[in-house]
């Protein structure tokens, strides 16, 4: 069974946003899943930052 997903919205600055899309495609991975893992590190380091405080 597939995971349930939810979309999630923002706004970058543009030159970010190319960037990024420029990233993306030059290592063949989907927006999504570079998304995913940026995300998924930002919560571990405010984890490990919350427990240091």
């Amino acid at each position: 069974m597939a995971e349930e997903t939810r979309e999630v919205r923002g706004r970058l600055p543009k030159d970010l946003k190319i960037e990024f899309e420029i990233a993306c495609a030059r290592l063949e991975v989907t927006q999504t899943a570079a998304l995913e893992e940026a995300i998924r590190d930002w919560l571990k380091k405010k984890e490990s930052s919350d427990e240091q405080s």
